[in-house]
């Protein structure tokens, strides 16, 4: 049984309104995987290519939010969490995260952690998605959470994970196996010291309840 339903994958593209970018045509393209809605303008020569607005949806709340430039994030971007909540925002011209929810601004400037480049919402969701509650773990009635640490390395990219609280056997080797297979495609901010990046982790927290199923 699956924790969450299962992920379809029901690709729709609908192409919009034209519109001018410099000396650039650009126009709309929307985009439903079945789990997230994509809007982003890209080039009309190229509809591979996003240039201008970009923003994703998960059951109609917007998660991500900002602008590409050739393909490349630009400017402030504003990522969300599950509640719509305003989690983090990054100026990726500045190279400079300018605000984390519960964090004084001050603070920011000492040190940063670890965080996934996007909605905290998409880690946690190919996990719960990719994730099935073992059979013997429900008959023994067990419920409760694991936590997941990625270790990030200073470039920002992940190295290693391990479990940071176990549950059962069959549980925590089910999260190792979907763990194992994240996309090497997800980048990460590596945590910083004054300024200076280092390595750090990135914690996944994953709730085990019966009465979901």
């Amino acid at each position: 049984m699956s924790l969450v339903s299962l992920k379809y994958i029901l690709p729709i593209i609908l192409i919009g309104l034209g519109l001018k970018c410099g000396a650039q045509e650009t126009m709309v393209v929307t985009k439903n995987d079945g789990v997230y809605k994509y809007v982003n303008w890209v080039l009309k020569s190229n509809v591979e290519t996003k240039q201008g607005k970009s923003i994703t949806y998960y059951k109609g709340k917007i998660i991500e939010q900002g602008k590409y430039s050739n393909n490349e994030m630009v400017g402030r971007w504003r990522f969300y969490n599950l509640n719509g909540i305003l989690d983090y925002e990054y100026d990726f011209d500045r190279e400079e995260l300018l605000m984390l929810s519960g964090v004084d601004r001050h603070e920011l400037k000492r040190k940063t952690p670890c965080l996934f480049q996007g909605s905290p919402l998409v880690p946690y969701l190919y996990l719960v998605n990719n994730l099935s509650y073992p059979k013997r773990a429900i008959n023994e009635d067990v419920e409760g959470e694991v936590v997941l640490a990625l270790k990030v390395n200073s470039s920002g990219e992940v190295y290693s994970f391990y479990l940071v609280k176990k549950l059962h056997p069959l549980i925590d080797k089910a999260v190792e196996e979907v763990a194992k297979s994240m996309p090497y495609s997800w980048r990460f901010f590596p945590a910083t010291n004054y300024g200076s990046a280092v390595s750090g982790e990135y914690h996944i927290i994953i709730e085990f309840d019966l009465e979901v199923l």
